[in-house]
């Protein structure tokens, strides 16, 4: 039986049955749709005499600003020229103020940098962390053993577990929370094979995708000037871009860019940003492995810190904050659901043929996590997961225990995932 801490909210389609997610894909955000920040969430209870002993993630950093001007920069260009030839609609006579507003917002937060709600994101995931482990990290207290937090060099990773060491501490004063260490193992390249860029091309040639940008368009500048644009649908992708950030800085400004991007258009937008991820840090091609090969090294750093835990380690919990291009990978190397079906070359990837989304796979502050189990008579260990901090199973090819089938024997994930 579930344990339920909480039950929310709505939408439990895409990571698979009996799994609810704690928020939605309403507004289309894509990849940058902010974590959500329940009160509580849900663990499964292990099987009866299994004790937590050791847990174990990798995350996305939170929320934050542009990591540069540079869309910003290339969009200005395009309304500045049309400006100039009066060729701007009324709505888009506002877009300059709209856009120095939010530029006003990023630089005070620094760009690239977490914003308010990106930093109460990973506070959250601490506070959820501490209630629902309270006995594993009370007795890590009591014995003394530590907590170790991995970032990437990139400052937003950094934030990110500041958040988390404020959200953990906040609950359990007496934890050791070690400095955290860079492991820049975690930042990952696009990983796009020339199969996966022609399937992108194809999708950004969709007529659906095409005349959502051009609505977008058309919502700032007159028809013939939409006209003369050069790839009209790159030029509504840097307007969507601030639309779906945008969703996680509104504690920091009150521009939403939303005038600009319909929702049925942001669907279509969103849909484009997916399908450039799926096949850059996703599943990817049929027969390919190089979209989500990179997390690898990752993956062995999880049974190596677990194998260490189970032999006597004195590190109770790591806690590795990354990036986007890292929890992607991680879904569809581990095979995490929605992450489980790749592309055959022939037929690109659409929401219609493949479940992966980017707001599950790769939204901010999302996370994989692994939690230990042992049963201090029989010294047997069982591992569960949460993906979003949702229980997930695994797909067939990981036999679980026998005892509960979210849970699994670690010589059984390594058969499986290694």
């Amino acid at each position: 039986m579930f344990k339920l801490i909480s039950v929310l909210v709505s939408l439990a389609a895409l990571i698979g049955p009996a799994q609810a997610d704690i928020v939605s894909d309403a507004h289309s955000y894509s990849n940058q749709t902010p974590y959500g920040d329940p009160a509580t969430t849900k663990i499964r209870t292990p099987p009866p005499n299994y004790e937590a002993f050791f847990i174990e993630n990798v995350g996305r950093h939170g929320s934050r600003s542009q990591t540069n001007s540079d869309s910003e920069k290339r969009a200005l260009a395009v309304w500045n020229a049309a400006a100039k030839k009066g060729q701007l609609t009324t709505a888009g006579k506002l877009f300059d103020d709209d856009l120095k507003a939010f530029q006003a917002a990023e630089t005070t937060i620094g760009y690239g940098h977490l914003s308010t709600i990106g930093r109460a994101e990973w506070a959250g995931i601490g506070r959820r962390t501490a209630a629902n482990y309270h006995d594993l990290l009370t007795k890590a207290a009591a014995d003394g053993d530590d907590i170790r937090f991995r970032t990437t060099s990139i400052y937003r990773t950094q934030q990110s577990a500041t958040a988390l060491r404020g959200g953990l501490k906040a609950a359990i004063p007496g934890l050791d929370l070690k400095d955290r260490t860079t492991d820049d193992r975690m930042l990952i390249t696009n990983g796009a094979t020339a199969k996966g860029n022609a399937a992108i091309a194809s999708v950004l040639r969709r007529s659906d995708v095409r005349t959502a940008a051009r609505h977008v368009l058309r919502r700032l500048y007159t028809a013939s000037y939409v006209d003369s644009l050069s790839d009209p649908v790159g030029k509504a992708l840097d307007i969507y871009g601030m639309y779906a950030l945008a969703a996680g800085m509104h504690d920091d400004t009150d521009v939403t860019f939303s005038r600009y991007v319909p929702l049925t258009d942001a669907h279509y937008l969103g849909f484009a940003k997916d399908a450039q991820n799926f096949y850059r840090y996703g599943p990817g091609v049929k027969g390919e492995t190089s979209s989500y090969q990179q997390a690898r090294p990752i993956l062995t750093d999880f049974f190596s810190q677990l194998d260490k835990r189970i032999a006597g380690g004195s590190t109770a919990a790591v806690f590795r904050l990354a990036h986007g291009e890292t929890t992607m990978p991680f879904a569809a190397l581990t095979r995490l659901p929605g992450s489980t079906k790749q592309a055959s070359a022939s037929t690109p990837y659409s929401y219609g043929n493949n479940s992966w989304r980017g707001y599950v796979a790769g939204r901010m502050a999302g996370n994989i996590e692994w939690v230990a189990y042992r049963n201090p008579k029989s010294g047997g260990v069982l591992v569960t997961l949460r993906y979003n901090e949702q229980p997930v199973r695994l797909n067939s090819s990981c036999t679980p225990s026998d005892l509960d089938p979210y849970f699994y024997r670690v010589s059984a994930l390594k058969r499986c995932l290694l």
